[in-house]
């Protein structure tokens, strides 16, 4: 029943889209964000993955899940193996910015250190900011024209428009008002309180709070300021990220006919 996947990336506003698509009355998602069937639960098969959109009724003429692994270059290949068809969308932002908020939601469950030891220890976090790579895969995959690579700062800049063309692609009526307009979801601007709510077993109680009219503002202040609830990054290390990211981001530009030269610094 699948049409379409959001296939990544992480920290890429995916959440924000997931909570806004599932306002609309023609999209069908699955109860949770996220399966991680192909990235990470493929022993349970192709029947439990197709199960969890056993909900889907005759009004629901978009049927789909967000997925931020499945952008991933050894994962693509076996989503597209079981859906050739569907349409693919790929969400990225300034690949330095998304490795280092992923290192900061992430750090103190892997037991990371520095961001330099994160590095060293954990390769997934370059390669997630990869979009070259994994854009040359998804296409490698799919028929270029079912692929779709959309940008977080149109979603920073102007939510309506950037919702209005995801309902373009998937082909949904893109009248429909959300509930998320104007809002910042998920956005990690406060990791000293998660930090500490992880420690003292409060995670729950966090989220409760993050849902609130509280949490919403606080990151809408927190959004406004330009301010991050985090130390900057070493300059030597960040100069080294933007040699590394160069001719990926050079790639991604040809690719999508995008002017990226702001990533390159």
């Amino acid at each position: 029943p699948l049409s379409f996947l959001v296939v990544g990336c992480q920290r890429c506003g995916t959440t924000w889209l997931d909570a806004a698509l599932r306002d609309h009355p023609q999209v069908y998602l699955p109860v949770q964000k996220q399966t991680y069937f192909f990235d990470r639960h493929l022993d349970r098969g192709l029947d439990w993955y197709l199960s969890q959109f056993d909900g889907v009724q005759s009004a629901h003429t978009a049927v789909g899940e967000i997925a931020t692994g499945y952008c991933l270059v050894d994962v693509a290949p076996k989503v597209a193996e079981a859906f050739p068809d569907i349409t693919v969308l790929m969400v990225v932002r300034h690949p330095i910015d998304r490795l280092y908020s992923n290192y900061q939601v992430r750090k103190l469950e892997q037991g990371w250190g520095t961001l330099e030891e994160a590095l060293e220890a954990s390769p997934d976090l370059l390669a997630r900011s990869a979009y070259a790579d994994q854009l040359d895969v998804l296409r490698a995959h799919w028929p270029a024209d079912r692929v779709h690579v959309l940008f977080q700062e149109d979603l920073d800049r102007d939510d309506r428009a950037y919702y209005q063309t995801v309902c373009r692609l998937l082909g949904v009526d893109e009248s429909i008002e959300s509930t998320q307009f104007g809002r910042v979801t998920n956005s990690a601007m406060f990791p000293r309180l998660r930090r500490t709510a992880q420690r003292l077993g409060l995670r729950p109680l966090l989220g409760v709070l993050s849902r609130s009219p509280i949490g919403d503002a606080v990151r809408r202040r927190k959004k406004a300021s330009g301010k991050r609830g985090y130390d900057a990054m070493a300059p030597e290390t960040r100069a080294r990220l933007v040699e590394h990211f160069r001719p990926l981001n050079d790639r991604l530009a040809a690719a999508t006919g995008r002017d990226l030269s702001h990533w390159n610094h």
